[in-house]
């Protein structure tokens, strides 16, 4: 005996299939942490890259458009405890054509332009320029075994250079001692 599966079967499987996977894929969603993008935050990140962009040409074509109000320090790393999205940033320091960088995560950012967001307008208030967002990935800062990991990547600003990262995470007073390292591997 020949027997043919009705191709309306399958059809009739498909939304249940839909569900089982859907579901596998958000089972992480209760933990903010976990969330990935979205269309409207891939705008939102482009708006940020875009506003920036404006800002940067007019402090090249208007230097004093740049000049910040205040005298305020702004450290090079600020990592929340645990694992959390990251951005790297680099800006010219407002006095001189020095380029830092800035490596920041934020524990409560559902996004990674919600660290960005935190960052640059402090860069832009001290009047740093060329301030552009070089990527983004994950971080995980554990003060217990004094471990620092870099790894993954951003949907929105694109994959950091991990190993400048470490480099920046390294040069900092608050990390000396601990072991820094990174990958590409993860989101």
């Amino acid at each position: 005996m020949n027997r043919r599966r009705s191709p309306s079967l399958f059809l009739n499987l498909a939304p249940c299939l839909i569900i089982i996977l859907t579901c596998r894929a958000g089972q992480n969603m209760g933990d903010k942490s976990q969330l990935t993008t979205n269309a409207h935050d891939l705008q939102e990140a482009a708006n940020l890259q875009a506003r920036l962009s404006e800002y940067n040409d007019q402090a090249r074509s208007s230097p004093s458009a740049a000049k910040g109000g205040g005298d305020g320090v702004i450290p090079s790393v600020s990592i929340d405890d645990g694992a959390y999205k990251y951005v790297l940033v680099t800006a010219c320091e407002p006095s001189s054509n020095k380029t830092r960088k800035f490596v920041y995560s934020r524990r409560n950012a559902s996004y990674h332009r919600n660290v960005a967001e935190q960052l640059i307008p402090q860069l832009e208030g001290q009047g740093y320029r060329d301030i552009r967002i070089t990527g983004g990935g994950r971080i995980l800062r554990d003060d217990e075994e004094k471990k620092v990991h870099i790894f993954g990547y951003s949907y929105g600003f694109g994959r950091a250079n991990h190993a400048l990262a470490k480099d920046v995470v390294q040069q900092s007073a608050n990390y000396q001692g601990y072991t820094v390292t990174w990958s590409n591997d993860g989101y």
